[in-house]
């Protein structure tokens, strides 16, 4: 006759062990830690605070664009991402900076949906350009990319 394994009881945020005799047994300890959403650090219409960038982004949005995926995916270069950007025409680069926009909020929890990210790049794509950029820099310099 076969022993049956016993289940033991564990404490919340622990995964439970089957008691296998003559067999060691392991506890799995699994938790996950939920941060909320935050805000964007910097606001969209902030974009005067790095003029620099503010200007690139209203002259050449391609690079900035692919600067800001360069930093966020630690890549050496940006040139594809810039090409991809560049080529597309005005209402596909919306959705171009929109799902850039969409990754930088998902690395960093930042509250906002599809909608609004469209919207930002749509109604004023350097000031959105610009604000993911500062982001980006933001967390960087806080050891959080």
């Amino acid at each position: 006759m076969q022993a049956q394994p016993q289940m033991s009881t564990v404490q919340p945020g622990f995964v439970p062990a089957t008691a296998i005799p003559g067999q060691a047994n392991v506890v799995v300890v699994t938790q996950v830690v939920q941060r909320p959403p935050k805000d964007w650090t910097f606001g969209l219409f902030d974009c005067f605070g790095d003029c620099g960038s503010c200007c690139l982004a209203m002259f050449c949005p391609c690079i900035v664009y692919g600067k800001n995926k360069q930093s966020l995916n630690k890549s050496d270069g940006c040139g594809g991402d810039c090409c991809i950007y560049c080529i597309t025409n005005p209402c596909c680069s919306a959705c171009v900076g929109a799902g850039g926009r969409a990754s930088i909020r998902s690395k960093f929890n930042i509250t906002g949906d599809g909608c609004s990210d469209c919207m930002a790049h749509w109604c004023c794509m350097p000031c959105a350009l610009t604000q993911e950029k500062r982001e980006i820099d933001a967390m960087i310099a806080a050891g959080m990319n």
